[in-house]
């Protein structure tokens, strides 16, 4: 169990400390809080505890802990790095090779591919639990939350995925939940809907592009979105797929499948989530349908309802 001692703290303090250290309903690293308070009063110990982030055990007597505790640890050297919105977990992995973080991907991809190793958080349980976790490339692919981490040289990739879910779970808070519950949509949906968004989207037009999915998926339309596409065939900068390609069978592809695919395409950030979450109101009534890029050489994207593109003859 890691405890955190910090500056100033005295016997009494620490003793307590490690009384709780193992949460509410469940056995500390020590039984009494008094025993610990006497013996580093009798040994003469008392004044000499450090502060500090200790690894203790409960197969360790007081005796053992206080010596460690006496000793100190120096302190450890950390590295920050930064996720940046819609990254999908193969490249954050190569991200942290390449900035020395980690030694290899192998570990990092594997705990990500099956989720088993944090089925504590009740988001990753939910998939877990879902009948087609098994056809999600990566169980956690929209969890990693895009930010700037400071993080242990040495970090195990553990820890580092760990920091990232908990960061989500701080994102996704009552309020998401709540708005979610008033759509009729999981967590999961949310994150699958805003992993597209981030995709394909422009800052300016998240709430806009929502709008035109959560309309297509209320009008019983297949969502027709390019984004997994270029998530199943792992390409880049690519505007046109063929026709073979768009009927790839895949629970990933939204020309095929009904509503969201199977699972994330990428990691969204904050303002791709709140968007799945809050579409814009007046694309939503007016029964926006479609959107296109403005040229092959613009980021504008260009949006239209159904009565449009039948009047300009483009459906």
């Amino acid at each position: 169990i890691t405890v955190t001692i910090e500056k100033g703290s005295g016997a009494s303090t620490i003793a307590k400390l490690l009384y709780e250290a193992g949460g509410e309903g469940n056995v500390g690293l020590i039984k009494s809080k008094a025993a610990f308070k006497i013996y580093v009063d009798f040994t003469g110990k008392s004044s000499t505890l450090k502060a500090g982030t200790y690894v203790l055990s409960r197969n360790m007597n007081i005796a053992q802990m206080v010596d460690v505790i006496c000793m100190g640890n120096p302190a450890r050297q950390t590295v920050k790095f930064t996720i940046p919105e819609g990254m999908e977990i193969a490249d954050i992995a190569e991200r942290l090779v390449e900035l020395g973080i980690l030694e290899s991907r192998t570990e990092f991809l594997s705990l990500c591919e099956t989720g088993e190793a944090f089925s504590e958080y009740s988001f990753v349980n939910a998939i877990l639990q879902s009948d087609d976790a098994q056809n999600r490339r990566y169980a956690l692919e929209g969890y990693l939350f895009p930010d700037t981490y400071e993080v242990y040289v040495g970090a195990s990739p553990k820890s580092i995925i760990a920091k990232m879910l908990i960061r989500f779970n701080e994102v996704f808070n009552d309020e998401y939940m709540a708005r979610a519950q008033e759509l009729n949509m999981s967590v999961d949906d949310v994150v699958t809907l805003a992993s597209i968004i981030e995709r394909e989207a422009k800052t300016a037009d998240f709430a806009k592009v929502s709008a035109v999915f959560h309309n297509r998926m209320n009008e019983g339309m297949k969502l027709q979105s390019d984004a997994p596409l270029k998530y199943i065939f792992n390409t880049e900068n690519v505007l046109d797929f063929t026709a073979e390609q768009m009927q790839v069978d895949s629970p990933y592809n939204t020309y095929n499948v009904d509503g969201l695919p199977v699972g994330a395409i990428d990691n969204p950030g904050n303002n791709a989530i709140y968007a799945a979450l809050y579409p814009d109101e007046e694309y939503m009534e007016d029964g926006y349908l479609y959107f296109v890029l403005k040229s092959r050489d613009s980021t504008e994207l260009v949006f239209s309802t159904f009565d449009a593109c039948l009047s300009a003859g483009t459906l």
